[in-house]
């Protein structure tokens, strides 16, 4: 908690052996956490990740991608902050990166904190465990194939044939002959006996 009064601005000189203990200590706490986490410099280029990001490249098949993201934000953040210096000095973002979303959350780290030069942390946290669980249950439940099954959670997120489509990268009449399979296996009529199917049998 900060205490109100008048106070004295003074340098402080940061040594470079110093910043650089700062910089390893920070990382050995984040190395800890179970969000994937990063550090950038003020280029946008990845200077150290931790295990837990590691980890998520593992698991997402389009792990490329996550870097470009976390890549691709950090970009955006700059050029906002260049556009308006008075904004916070951290910002959310969120994208769905193959069929999984994940949420961004960047913070800045002022220069002198960690070096003589200010580095941008990245901390990544996965979103869609919940809907995953539901296609890998679907699939057990009604014999659903892997596709039919994302195209029935996508149904049951509220999404459109039309936003289905562009989702996965395949035509309407794929999204509608799936379905026509969901609803065939489900022994339903439409969404909303889809829906309801999917709480009465408390999945």
């Amino acid at each position: 908690m900060f205490v109100q009064g008048s106070y004295t601005t003074v340098p402080v000189e940061v040594s470079f052996m110093e910043s650089t203990d700062r910089l390893y200590s920070l990382a050995a706490v984040l190395d800890e956490i179970n969000e994937g986490a990063t550090l950038l410099n003020g280029d946008g280029q990845l200077l150290w990740r931790n295990r837990a990001f590691d980890k998520l490249l593992v698991d997402n098949r389009e792990g490329h991608l996550l870097v470009a993201g976390v890549i691709e934000f950090a970009t955006e953040f700059y050029q906002e902050l260049l556009l308006d210096p008075a904004m916070a000095s951290s910002r959310a973002y969120s994208a769905n990166v193959g069929r999984v979303e994940h949420e961004f959350y960047f913070s800045l780290m002022p220069k002198g904190m960690l070096g003589p030069e200010s580095y941008l942390l990245c901390v990544v946290k996965r979103m869609a465990s919940r809907w995953s669980s539901y296609e890998e249950q679907l699939r057990q439940h009604w014999s659903l194939t892997e596709r039919e099954a994302q195209v029935a959670v996508e149904c049951l997120r509220g999404k459109k044939n039309l936003e289905i489509a562009d989702f996965l990268k395949i035509s309407v009449e794929t999204v509608n002959k799936h379905l026509d399979k969901v609803y065939q296996k489900a022994g339903v009529r439409g969404r909303s006996e889809l829906a309801s199917r999917l709480l009465d049998n408390a999945f």
